[in-house]
């Protein structure tokens, strides 16, 4: 049997094999990852004593690997290796949490010295936790207080969720735990908030409404009940439901599966769940009447919207929800012009009034779980959990449409009318931190008012006249170099499966081999990119469900171009061939707000919904 289990992190492939011949000479099992990226991904689905990661690689270094780990699991060992010229980012990152470091170049001596020490510390550890859950036996009604007494020392939800989760298992042994607690929209409706141990998150839902649960919870007859959970195999298997009530209404549920052992729950876990439950019931009505003071305290009082501040508090905690859960999130920023510009279309109370009716419209278009604040500056933000790209930029477009025909804004003289603008930023795609999703936002806002879009007019024109202004303003072709671009895009789409995305190729004669080779490659490739062929001729070979074959008769006019947006990158690339023999003009660019526009236009123009996969017909 193996001494440990090694993740070796390195981008360099001589030193990742290099340790990885170390380890398994010295009795340790060894897996390597080339990128922090590979390393994040091993994690979720496999366990180690020990990762071993260089601190730097390109793209995600050491110390934010470091940072994404400990935040994943506070107890996972991890040794950082560097040179002797970057101790102090080594010693930095002892700070961040890590167990030891090493110096390169190191020999084996070093290296099993160093692992075999931190692994002797993890047993100790563990046979010092083995011996407090043997004590904690002589003192069990003691301990369900302290834990449940410990409860009230949090008011915020997702904190005390887990905590609440945390307990149930230990009280019972259960190896996983899962709790939804009641949306702000009404206890009919509860969110998934927290999760623990032996549980696919992937597979839990984001939300579960109350009538669905086990019909003995809410009768009021039972709190805590015995039943299937999941579905094949797993269905057979028996949960613990616990419900926790505010005057008789349900306002969270848990379900504990896995008892340790293997053994059956049983009816002393129903007495002890039930007596936990006492003082969790009042802990969450305490933390949901909190959470619903500050929604109605933290409101700006001239727009009804909340302030930035309180948005800033929230939009953290939802990229901590969001990176534990494997979430998408967006953020979207509204300019209506500067605070200058918004004076002088009448007093402070035209203003506000004229403000007020602004957050009214968006309101409209929001979910229950969405935010919209305002800032000192009148400008306005978004926040859509369970948001991705193509999500986020739906609603983006309908926003703009919904404030540039309302009366408020065309009551305005032309001339004086705010130009609304809206920047978008997605978790994670955009950034991992708040800090940087502000500056992305701020940066793609400002770049509305001087995108092409604006300075083109490509919203006056149509389609196909957009598309030949833009390839007459680009530059010369390059051998070869256009078949280049669509194979790029193609291979972004194989390389991004589960990321939601739209796909326009109009191939034309000059692309048709090579986007039928790229689509050809895509046959068996379970994308969740809505794929569009703008050609006509017989039906393509390569049509598989996703893949939408649509005549350029709904399009007349449309050169050889691709386009592609969504979660990962930004791309259209037009083409236009020559005349008189000299050489075809070619454009292209990763600007998201343009390729949006390019995109969105040509959905509206050839009609079709954001579900695809057919032949569309003129």
């Amino acid at each position: 049997m193996a001494k440990a289990r090694i993740l070796a992190v390195d981008d360099q492939r001589y030193f990742r094999e290099l340790i990885a011949g170390m380890l398994g000479e010295e009795g340790f099992q060894a897996q390597t990852a080339a990128s922090g990226e590979e390393a994040l991904h091993i994690l979720e689905n496999a366990d180690f004593d020990i990762v071993l990661t260089d601190l730097v690689m390109p793209g995600m270094d050491g110390s934010e690997l470091l940072h994404r780990i400990k935040e994943r699991d506070p107890d996972q060992e991890v040794v950082v290796v560097t040179g002797v010229i970057d101790v102090k980012t080594a010693v930095d990152a002892m700070k961040l949490g890590a167990t030891d470091y090493l110096l390169k170049p190191f020999d084996r001596r070093t290296l099993t010295v160093t692992l075999d020490g931190i692994l002797q510390s993890k047993r100790l550890k563990v046979e010092h936790a083995r011996l407090l859950a043997e004590n904690i036996e002589y003192i069990g009604e003691r301990a369900v207080y302290a834990r449940a007494i410990a409860l009230f020392s949090t008011l915020a939800i997702e904190p005390l969720a887990s905590r609440i989760v945390e307990g149930l298992c230990q009280e019972i042994r259960a190896q996983g735990g899962v709790l939804w607690v009641a949306a702000e929209s009404g206890p009919e409706r509860l969110d998934l908030a927290a999760v623990r141990g032996l549980v696919r998150v992937a597979d839990e839902p984001e939300t579960v409404l109350a009538d669905e649960l086990p019909s003995e919870l809410l009768e009021g007859r039972q709190r805590v009940v015995l039943a299937a959970w999941g579905d094949g195999k797993e269905a057979e298997l028996p949960a613990l439901y616990a419900v926790m009530k505010r005057d008789g209404i349900v306002i969270a549920v848990a379900r504990l599966t896995d008892k340790l052992e293997g053994e059956e729950f049983d009816a002393v876990d129903v007495a002890c769940v039930e007596q936990f439950l006492h003082f969790a019931d009042v802990a969450m009505t305490n933390a949901l009447r909190v959470r619903g003071l500050e929604r109605r305290s933290l409101e700006d009082p001239k727009t009804g919207a909340y302030n930035f501040e309180y948005f800033q508090d929230v939009a953290r905690t939802e990229i901590e929800r969001a990176n534990r859960f494997g979430r998408n999130l967006a953020l979207l920023q509204i300019d209506l012009g500067s605070p200058e510009t918004l004076e002088a279309l009448g007093d402070e109370h035209e203003v506000n009034g004229w403000l007020a009716a602004v957050v009214e419209q968006l309101r409209r278009l929001l979910r229950a779980t969405d935010l919209l604040a305002v800032d000192n500056q009148k400008r306005f933000y978004l926040l859509l959990a369970e948001a991705d790209a193509l999500g986020a930029a739906v609603l983006k477009r309908r926003a703009l449409h919904a404030l540039e025909e309302s009366e408020f804004l065309t009551g305005i003289e032309a001339s004086r009318r705010p130009q609304p603008r809206i920047g978008l930023a997605i978790y994670p795609g955009d950034g991992v931190q708040l800090e940087s999703l502000l500056r992305t936002l701020s940066a793609r806002t400002d770049a509305e008012a001087n995108s092409r879009v604006v300075s083109m007019g490509l919203d006056g024109m149509s389609l196909a006249a957009s598309l030949h202004a833009l390839v007459r303003s680009g530059e010369l072709e390059k051998p070869g170099m256009a078949a280049q671009i669509v194979r790029f895009v193609l291979s972004e789409v194989a390389r991004r499966p589960r990321d939601r995305g739209l796909l326009y190729a109009a191939p034309g004669r000059a692309l048709r081999r090579v986007v039928s080779e790229g689509l050809e490659a895509l046959r068996d490739v379970p994308t969740r990119t809505e794929l569009v062929i703008v050609t006509d001729g017989n039906r393509p070979s390569y049509l598989k469900p996703g893949i939408s074959w649509v005549s350029p008769d709904r399009a007349p006019g449309l050169p050889p171009c691709i386009i592609y947006y969504g979660d990962g990158p930004a791309y259209a690339m037009i083409r236009e061939e020559g005349r008189n023999g000299s050489p075809a003009r070619l454009f292209h660019t990763d600007d998201r707000g343009l390729v949006e526009h390019l995109a969105f236009r040509l959905q509206e123009e050839l009609s079709l919904p954001l579900t695809l996969g057919s032949e569309v017909k003129a």
